[in-house]
């Protein structure tokens, strides 16, 4: 079984490629996530002055905030409403749930991001990132790839 996702990715760099280079070598320095082939999609790819930048930005930001949301509607469905109610909560599926939530509100990269920026190591566009595009929108780029992991799971073993 084959597991496919899309991420898009903000990096500061002088072009694409050097920060195509930098998003390989993150890839192969992270813990927590293994892909077997990653390509980058030039189409859905752009610096910040490009005028579709904002676009695809926001669209990438909406993804994590919908998972995010989903994940906590999983927890919701099951009686799970509000922090009290946790200190029952079983292992298995929801302490999964659970976990991923704490993972993507701490920052963590996974494979359930839409959207991470490498330079800030965040699943949100922080404010010294907002200035940064401000001052200099030529070195933020948004890449977004496709991967894939063969294994079906995208985790590090």
């Amino acid at each position: 079984m084959s597991l496919n996702v899309q991420h898009s990715f903000l990096v500061t760099g002088q072009n694409l490629d050097a920060c195509i280079t930098r998003l390989h070598h993150f890839f192969e320095t992270t813990q927590l996530v293994r892909y077997d082939d990653i390509q980058t999609i030039r189409e859905k790819s752009c610096p910040a002055q490009s005028e579709k930048f904002s676009l695809l930005l926001d669209q990438a930001l909406q993804k994590n905030r919908d998972r995010l949301k989903a994940l906590l509607d999983d927890l919701q469905v099951e009686g799970y409403t509000d922090i009290t109610s946790l200190i029952n909560l079983p292992q298995g599926f929801l302490s999964k749930t659970l976990h991923t939530i704490a993972h993507m509100e701490d920052g963590f990269f996974g494979i359930d991001a839409a959207f991470f920026d490498v330079d800030e190591s965040s699943l949100r566009l922080t404010g010294r990132r907002r200035q940064l595009i401000n001052d200099h929108p030529e070195e933020c780029w948004l890449v977004t790839i496709k991967a894939r992991s063969m294994d079906g799971d995208g985790f590090e073993s």
